[in-house]
């Protein structure tokens, strides 16, 4: 039975003519990620797109002894596809399925907490996986890996910035609900299907998107397993696509669609912005890295504790005070102070990266790792968490008061420059995760320039040899 759009509309809360408006958009969408080609981004924005691949590549590199990473390994190899195929699982190099490729792959890329970073979540470790599985298994060059990186990136971004937010307080996970999105749509762009199909893909996305936070109270591993599959799901989803199957053409915004279930009914402008300045204005060009392997809502305040324990001078301190937004402040997991026992909860608490970055001046991702530091443990019972309203998110304001009686100030002002994600940035966190994981400088070097070249390349077979000799190197 087909539905009246009118008694959608009402039904959603929105104004029929809203509705037509973002269908439109949604067309329009699907049309530049159709026909996208990177001879058409300037060079600027070229380079950006580099930087993100290198970077999610290194990110991978830098999870190999992780446990999540030989577990999707186990687990993909024991799957029912078999270990046979035109893709290869990065982690040992071995060839497989399409979709046991994106999902071991995944889980690689995203098992540390430090992809690529947006309000709309880390999407680089779900939509890096899936592109290089499906530009490999259709022998696509460097440019089309580009192409579809790109693709997925716009697509899944510009569905979730004005939602993100809304999504995350229901308890959903951005990353891989967006994930899917962007995934689904660089296969299809990698397989170079037309904008009726990619637009199709989307629709068929919203029923695939999925993963709760609830992982982060419980101290559970989840987390890098919900990209896998999202990446795996987005394999089957453009398999399914080009079958002949049909998706409910409102699945982004009808009346039971992704925007009425995953966000606030009485918003009425989640999709208004979908294609504003699209094909000039690249989404994807706000990603920003992270330099620490943590929540990226803590990123500014270990920045800001690593600095103001050199001003104190040794002195240790009666309390450390943070005024966060309130959207970072409540974020689940963010307040939490112990007893720890799993990476789950030191990543995403405030007051443990506090203690670790005022004891040792950074967070690693081995201390994160270490759950009964008395020293640390003891810290953690010093900081307080204040949500202000007048702080903007990723500035915090963070305050030391010392044994002495004095107290020292910091605060975060927006600087582009500080994270933002960029070729030159790339390069030097590449250098670091191989040095953490204790691969030699030269493979990184060889990694470096294999991705500066990649357009050149008419396949990616020497891209994806790169990123495995480095894999070969684990400690």
């Amino acid at each position: 039975m087909s539905v009246n759009r009118q008694d959608q509309a009402m039904a959603f809360g929105v104004e029929t003519d809203l509705v037509d408006n973002v269908s439109k958009q949604l067309d329009a969408l699907s049309a530049f990620a159709s026909s996208l080609n990177v001879n058409q981004l300037s060079p600027e924005t070229l380079q950006i797109a580099k930087a993100c691949l290198l970077y999610g590549l290194a990110v991978g590199v830098g999870t190999i002894n992780a446990r999540p990473a030989l577990i999707a390994t186990a687990a993909s190899h024991s799957a029912e596809d078999g270990n046979n195929g035109p893709a290869t699982r990065l982690h040992d190099a071995t060839p497989t399925t399409v979709g046991n490729a994106a999902f071991a792959n995944a889980v690689l890329l995203s098992g540390r907490v430090q992809g690529d970073s947006h309000i709309c979540g880390h999407l680089g470790g779900v939509i890096i996986p899936a592109s290089l599985a499906a530009i490999e298994s259709a022998g696509g060059s460097g440019s089309e890996l580009l192409a579809s990186l790109v693709a997925g990136y716009e697509v899944a971004l510009r569905i979730g910035r004005d939602h993100a937010s809304d999504l995350s307080r229901k308890g959903f996970r951005t990353t891989p609900c967006y994930g899917v999105f962007g995934a689904a749509v660089a296969i299809a762009r990698a397989r170079k299907l037309d904008y009726s199909r990619i637009r199709n893909v989307i629709n068929m996305a919203v029923g695939f998107a999925a993963g709760l936070r609830e992982h982060v109270d419980a101290g559970t591993e989840e987390s890098p397993f919900q990209a896998g599959f999202a990446a795996r799901n987005a394999t089957h989803i453009v398999d399914l696509i080009e079958l002949g199957v049909d998706a409910a053409a409102s699945g982004l915004y009808g009346a039971n669609g992704f925007y009425q279930a995953f966000g606030n009914p009485g918003r009425q402008d989640y999709g208004a912005r979908l294609v504003n300045g699209l094909g000039e204005q690249f989404e994807f060009t706000n990603l920003t890295i992270k330099r620490y392997p943590a929540c990226q809502f803590v990123r500014a305040v270990i920045r800001g504790l690593s600095h103001l324990r050199m001003l104190a001078k040794g002195q240790q301190p009666e309390l450390i005070v943070l005024h966060l937004n309130p959207f970072e402040a409540n974020f689940i997991g963010m307040g939490f102070a112990g007893p720890f026992h799993s990476s789950a909860q030191t990543v995403m608490s405030a007051p443990f990266c506090a203690a670790l970055a005022w004891q040792y001046g950074s967070v690693t991702y081995q201390d994160l790792r270490i759950f009964d530091n008395q020293a640390i443990n003891a810290l953690v019972k010093r900081v307080k968490i204040i949500a202000d309203d007048k702080r903007a998110m990723y500035e915090p304001l963070v305050t030391v008061k010392l044994a002495d009686g004095s107290s020292i100030e910091w605060e975060e002002k927006k600087d582009v420059s500080t994270d933002q994600m960029s070729w030159d940035a790339a390069i030097a966190m590449t250098y670091q995760l191989y040095d953490e994981s204790r691969v030699p400088k030269n493979i990184a070097d060889d990694l470096i320039i294999c991705v500066d070249d990649i357009t050149s390349s008419s396949k990616i077979d020497s891209l994806i040899g790169q990123v495995c000799k480095a894999t070969h190197f684990r400690s």
